[in-house]
């Protein structure tokens, strides 16, 4: 029994850094006496928590008694996790007075956590990753604009103003659903494999590309079958052609609509950095 209250004792120990910088023991109430609203998977194995008590919000990482306070926050939930190079990638949405969407973005390896503070309080941002998950674009809208926050995996972000993006329309309501992707996003992978959906082929004009006499095109092109069976056999039906990728060709994985080559912003967003190391 003594064991056994030695282990709970010890599981609900938090150790939380003070404003001189100081570390301060206590008892993690949120443990003992708090609700868990979400977990996420880490890459080294563990588990992360979201937890609240009363009207206070923390993130714990397993193995580790140092918490991630969430202050000043009315709500809170995990609206992504992605693995980005070495670290996991958490994007919390919360609620804060007159702010409807704000964001805090931890980026964790082991005991060393990173974190920022993202959002303008009025969109949920597209929240996309490269398909070599060596990066993560927030773009959030911004008049007719774009405003680009991008992780990188060597644990930098940053900040930029892009005038446009593939598949996304900066004047659309919402801008991205729930889970941080755009409009259509599921829809797009689920019918053509990729995001965003390919354009549609141009429609041909009633005049385009016909000869004065009718049917003239196609007796020609009878004509050469004709002599030479071989060659039209080879030759393939252009409306096929486009529909279906070459079985060499390789695929675009459904994680990303970001091109390989990434254009960074110039402007670097400073991380916070939590070391929850007793």
């Amino acid at each position: 029994m003594t064991m056994l209250l030695l282990m709970g004792g010890l599981s609900a120990c938090a150790v939380k850094t003070n404003s001189r910088g100081n570390l301060v023991y206590s008892v993690d109430t949120a443990a003992l006496f708090g609700t868990e609203i979400g977990q996420f998977p880490l890459q080294d194995g563990g588990q992360g928590t979201l937890r609240r008590e009363g009207k206070n919000f923390s993130v714990k990482l397993s193995g580790n008694q140092r918490v991630v306070p969430l202050n000043n926050v009315d709500s809170a939930r995990v609206a992504r996790t992605e693995n980005v190079g070495s670290r996991t990638v958490v994007v919390i949405e919360t609620q804060r007075r007159n702010c409807d969407y704000r964001y805090t973005v931890l980026a964790i390896e082991g005991s060393d956590v990173l974190s920022w503070d993202l959002g303008n309080c009025r969109d949920r941002p597209v929240v996309l990753a490269q398909d070599d998950r060596s990066a993560l674009t927030f773009d959030f809208p911004k008049g007719s604009a774009i405003e680009r926050f991008v992780y990188t995996q060597d644990g930098r972000m940053r900040r930029g103003n892009v005038k446009k993006v593939a598949g996304l329309n900066p004047r659309a309501k919402p801008f991205a659903d729930e889970s941080l992707y755009p409009p259509g996003y599921q829809d797009s992978l689920r019918l053509y494999g990729v995001y965003p959906p390919p354009a549609a082929p141009a429609a041909k004009s009633g005049r385009s590309g016909r000869s004065g006499k009718p049917g003239t095109a196609s007796r020609n092109a009878a004509a050469q079958t004709g002599a030479n069976p071989a060659a039209a056999s080879a030759r393939p039906d252009s409306a096929s052609a486009q529909r279906t990728p070459t079985a060499g060709a390789p695929r675009t994985t459904a994680s990303s609509r970001a091109p390989s080559q990434l254009d960074l912003p110039d402007e670097e967003i400073t991380s916070t950095r939590i070391d929850l190391r007793d």
